[in-house]
């Protein structure tokens, strides 16, 4: 009796192990696919975000957006970028020239112009950045230069400032912003907030 009992014992468990191997495998979960960022829709959050907006024709070619401003490394020079969609392709692309007035004076130093110009699709926003070597604040001017060499038309681009939040020339810049312009001033600040975090600011 024990015998048949024991038998029957493995008889089930010989079933059982054979209808688990049996089994179907479990259907793979499907891979999570990833989707590339939209370029046109990472560019006009990046527009939106601008601190300084500004919506003109920049010459034929170009609609400027907006204007950022970064100090570089050295804490003595900052590059003010101009961001501009382009309504009609060129190859090569014009240069663009940025000309900055100090305050108190009628006298302008030119922009040295530190990124590439290469063409981009209808479209598409280019950035053209420009080094200031000194602190302040300064009113600038841009234009599009021809093909000849000769600067075109400039347009007014308003007041940016910009300096190292321990100098002296940043203090007056910002309370010089304040009085002619408070959200170029807010943007000064906003600057300075982003590039040095340590700083005591006004």
């Amino acid at each position: 009796m024990r015998k048949t009992l024991i038998g029957g014992s493995l008889l089930v468990l010989s079933a059982l192990v054979y209808a688990g191997c049996k089994r179907e495998p479990p259907v793979p979960a499907p891979e999570a696919r990833t989707v590339a960022p939209d370029p046109a829709v990472a560019e006009a959050a990046a527009l939106a975000a601008l601190p300084i907006h500004i919506d003109q024709p920049l010459g034929e070619n170009l609609q400027l957006a907006g204007i950022s401003v970064q100090a570089q490394p050295d804490h003595r020079s900052w590059v003010v970028t101009l961001h501009s969609k382009v309504l009609h392709k060129l190859d090569p692309r014009q240069t663009i020239w940025l000309h900055a007035y100090p305050k108190d004076s009628r006298e302008y130093f030119i922009a040295d112009l530190i990124t590439a110009t290469p063409p981009a699709d209808v479209g598409h926003v280019v950035k053209d950045g420009f080094v200031i070597k000194k602190g302040g604040a300064f009113n600038l001017y841009a234009g599009v230069m021809g093909a000849d060499g000769s600067y075109g038309p400039a347009i007014g681009l308003g007041w940016v400032g910009v300096g190292d939040p321990d100098t002296k020339e940043y203090q007056e810049a910002y309370r010089f912003l304040q009085e002619a312009n408070d959200a170029r001033a807010l943007a000064m600040l906003e600057q300075a907030r982003r590039d040095y975090p340590n700083a005591r600011l006004p």
